[in-house]
């Protein structure tokens, strides 16, 4: 018995191992929540028990390992097949990663090979240290990402990458195994050894410094990007000013001019020409200039600098509600959330006609509800809170999201997508 659970828990963690390789690292989009967690590990548990009974040992993790991701998927991932062939990359990583250091230690230091014997099932110490290792990372990489909404997700050049790294640690391994037991001198062999072994190491540092560095830089970019963005709002407030001063000047320029009209029609008696006189004043007045006040003015100059561009491209444009309860918020926060989702509404309105943006904002004592609706053509697709990006330089979009879905999360909130045939709706939850 005590056999059976320690090959079920051994395997179990494998099993975790490369669902969290698909999940993060190869664009996966299995919901992996506690419950769905639970119920696919059942689903191993059940199918591996199954396969160690009626199974040869060689063979039974080899058939109930696939099973189970297959059902995994088939349960829980939002695109199937697709998913289904982020398997083999993952395999692929796991075997990079575990497998192929195993097999270097193995072969330079016979001795440092621990095997457990347990009744007739051995298992390597090497193997478990590099399995429990590579768990732990993936975990820490788990909370990591869905802390800072970081995006991971391999593209087809990089899956090809780790493909090639693959194969490029069999030659590796080749190599040294072609050092180690070839009658050379003891120093050629060592030298040969660590250039190899170097290469190796080298090879996966150079390749997992690249995926992150890539993504780090395009997400710096995009935050300058917004910062920029709010620095120019700024710039055009400041001139919306002046030109509000110099109307004010103007204004009181003519006030003496307009007093003297109106003391003449009141000598005249002619009040209803004061009346008509005063209405016409009240129009042309800097304060009745059309522009939506918000109750919070970095939102103010954010809904309104929007609004320009969609009068400029004919694109309907309302705002209803307050935003007066993000005062605590950060004026870049503000404007990274908000010129994201606008920016997004707006691209997406441009090829439409009769195209509208509405804007609804609901507050309660402790929440701030914002939703965002565009008309569409058709419906997106969106995948695990996430719109896969249709321009052609795919590496430098589809980022803005990640950044709207971090700062709602930094406030205690949320940002959900939602598309209908005929509209697509942002909601974003705050705490305030």
């Amino acid at each position: 018995m005590i056999v059976f659970l320690f090959q079920l828990a051994v395997n179990l963690m494998e099993f975790w191992i490369l669902l969290l390789l698909m999940q993060h690292i190869c664009a996966a989009h299995i919901n992996l929540n506690c419950r769905n967690t639970i119920i696919c590990s059942a689903v191993f548990l059940l199918l591996t028990g199954l396969a160690i009974r009626l199974l040869p040992d060689d063979i039974n993790f080899l058939v109930s390992m696939p099973l189970s991701i297959l059902l995994t998927v088939l349960l829980f991932s939002k695109k199937k097949f697709s998913d289904l062939l982020r398997f083999f990359p993952a395999v692929t990583i796991y075997c990079v990663l575990t497998i192929v250091p195993e097999a270097i230690l193995t072969e330079i230091m016979p001795t440092f090979k621990i095997v457990l014997p347990i009744s007739v099932y051995e298992v390597s110490l090497i193997s478990l240290v590099t399995d429990a290792t590579l768990f732990i990372i993936l975990i820490f990489l788990r909370h990591f990402l869905m802390k800072y909404q970081f995006i991971l997700h391999f593209r087809i050049r990089e899956i090809i990458g780790c493909i090639a790294l693959f194969l490029f640690s069999i030659i590796d391994i080749a190599l040294i195994i072609w050092a180690n037991n070839h009658n050379i001198k003891p120093i050629n062999r060592y030298l040969f050894l660590t250039i190899f072994i170097g290469a190796f190491l080298c090879s996966i540092v150079y390749y997992f410094y690249s995926l992150f560095a890539s993504r780090i830089q395009i997400y710096r970019q995009c935050l300058s990007r917004n910062e920029i963005e709010y620095l120019q709002l700024q710039l055009d407030a400041l001139q919306d000013v002046k030109e509000n001063e110099e109307e004010v000047r103007k204004m009181r320029h003519d006030l003496n001019s307009h007093l003297a009209v109106m003391k003449s029609l009141c000598e005249e008696k002619n009040y209803e020409e004061v009346r008509k006189y005063t209405e016409q004043l009240s129009h042309d007045a800097i304060f009745s200039n059309g522009k939506i006040l918000t109750g919070n003015h970095v939102s103010d100059m954010i809904v309104n600098s929007k609004m320009t561009v969609c009068e400029e491209h004919g694109i309907a444009f309302t705002f209803e509600g307050s935003l007066t309860n993000l005062k605590n918020m950060t004026a870049p926060d503000i404007c990274g959330l908000l010129s994201n989702a606008y920016n997004n509404a707006i691209e997406a309105c441009l090829p439409q006609q009769d195209a509208y943006i509405h804007t609804k904002v609901n507050t309660t004592r402790n929440y701030t509800v914002i939703q965002i609706t565009n008309s569409v053509e058709k419906k997106v697709a969106i995948r695990g809170n996430r719109i896969p990006t249709t321009k052609g330089d795919k590496k430098s979009h589809g980022y803005g999201i990640e950044i709207m879905n971090q700062i709602a999360k930094k406030y205690g909130g949320s940002c959900s997508l939602h598309c209908s045939d005929t509209e697509f709706e942002v909601k974003i939850v705050l705490l305030t």
